[in-house]
C-alpha cells in the first residue's frame, strides 16, 4: 500500500464511488470522445482534489462524508481536467504522465472540443445538484483560472519580475481550485460560516504548496507527469529563478539571464543556464523554504479539528503535497 492509498483509507468507499460517477457523467454517444474519456481516466493524476473534498467533509465531526460532498467533487474534478487538455493544446505537449495526450492522438482542434465537452457536463451537474451557492463557484472557476493563465502569459511577456505578483498568480491559477474545494466540502456537509473560511484557507495554503512544488518540477529532468523546462521555454520566471534573479538584480548573471529570456524561442542551452542558475543560486531551496510555509500553515488550521482517521488523513496529504515527485 503506497503514500496515498494510506490517506484515502478513511474515504476509500466514496473514492470508488467518485470514479464511476465521473465515468457516467461524461457519458457519451461519440466513439472519439469515449474513447478520449478512457484515456483520461487513466492519465489524470491521483485526484489529490477528490481527496481533499472527501477527507474535510469528514472533519469536523470524524463521521464519513456525504455523498453529496463526492457528488460536488466529481465536479471540480472534471473542470480541472477540462484545464489540463486546454493546457496541453496550449502547451503542444506530446505527452502527459508517460502518456499521449489528446491532442497528439487525434489533433488539438478536437481536443479543444473535448475539453469543452468535459467542462459543460460540469456545469449540467452542477445544475442538478440544485444548489446556488455551488453553482456559483463551480460556474466561475473557469473564469479565475483562464485569467490567471492569461496573467501568467503577460508577465512573462513583459518580463515582470515581482515575486507578489506571481503568488497573486499561482492563486488564480492553482490555488483557487483547491480552495473552491474545500469550500463546497463545507457547503455540503452544511458546515458554519466559520468552518467554510477556515476549509477554504486550507484548500488555498495546499493549493499555493502544489504549484510551487510543480514550478519546482520544471528545473529538473525526469518523468513528472509534464514535460520539463517547458515554463523556461516560454519564458515564464516562475520562483526558483524569480527569487535568484531579484536577489542579485544588477549582476551579471541577472542581466544576462533577462537576454536569454527575451529570446523567442528560448533555446535548450538557455533553458540549461537559467536552470543552472536557479539551482546554484539557491532559488529551489528558496521555493521549497515558501512551499512548507504554507504546508504548515494549513496544517495548524487543520489541527483545529479534533483527532479522528480524517485529520492524520488531512496531515499526511498535506505531507504529501509537499513531498511528491510528481
Amino acid at each position: 500500500m503506497d503514500q496515498l492509498d494510506k490517506i484515502k483509507a478513511p474515504i476509500a468507499t466514496l473514492v470508488d464511488n467518485f470514479h464511476s460517477q465521473f465515468a457516467e457523467i461524461l457519458a457519451t454517444k461519440s466513439e472519439w470522445l469515449g474513447r478520449a474519456i478512457e484515456l483520461l481516466s487513466a492519465s489524470t493524476g491521483k485526484k489529490v482534489r477528490p481527496i481533499l473534498v472527501a477527507l474535510l467533509s469528514g472533519l469536523p465531526e470524524g463521521k464519513s462524508p456525504a455523498q453529496r460532498s463526492i457528488d460536488a467533487a466529481v465536479l471540480l474534478e472534471l473542470i480541472h481536467t477540462a484545464t489540463l487538455i486546454h493546457d496541453d493544446v496550449i502547451d503542444e505537449a506530446k505527452t502527459r504522465r508517460g502518456r499521449p495526450t489528446l491532442g497528439a492522438i487525434f489533433d488539438n482542434r478536437v481536443a479543444v472540443l473535448m475539453g469543452d465537452f468535459i467542462l459543460s457536463s460540469a456545469l449540467i451537474g452542477a445544475i442538478a445538484l440544485r444548489d446556488l451557492e455551488v453553482m456559483a463557484i463551480v460556474s466561475g472557476i473557469g473564469r479565475e483560472l483562464t485569467e490567471g493563465e492569461i496573467r501568467q502569459f503577460e508577465s512573462a511577456d513583459s518580463l515582470r519580475l515581482d515575486e507578489a505578483n506571481y503568488y497573486e498568480i499561482i492563486r488564480q491559477k492553482t490555488a483557487v481550485l483547491f480552495a473552491s474545494c474545500a469550500r463546497i466540502a463545507a457547503i455540503t456537509t452544511e458546515a458554519s460560516t466559520e468552518d467554510k473560511e477556515r476549509f477554504t484557507l486550507i484548500g488555498e495554503l495546499l493549493g499555493m504548496a502544489f504549484q510551487i512544488r510543480d514550478d519546482i518540477f520544471d528545473y529538473y529532468k525526469g518523468d513528472v507527469g509534464k514535460p520539463t523546462g517547458n515554463d523556461l521555454r516560454e519564458g515564464k520566471v516562475t520562483l526558483p529563478l524569480l527569487h535568484v534573479l531579484l536577489q542579485q538584480p544588477d549582476s551579471p548573471e541577472t542581466k544576462e539571464a533577462l537576454a536569454t529570456l527575451s529570446q523567442h524561442p528560448l533555446s535548450e542551452e538557455g533553458v540549461a543556464r537559467l536552470t543552472e542558475l536557479a539551482i546554484e543560486g539557491g532559488g529551489i531551496r528558496y521555493a521549497e523554504e515558501r512551499l512548507m510555509h504554507y504546508i504548515d500553515e494549513a496544517k495548524q488550521l487543520i489541527l483545529h479539528y479534533p483527532d479522528s482517521a480524517y485529520r492524520q488523513s488531512l496531515l499526511a496529504l498535506a505531507d504529501y503535497i509537499a513531498a511528491r515527485s510528481y
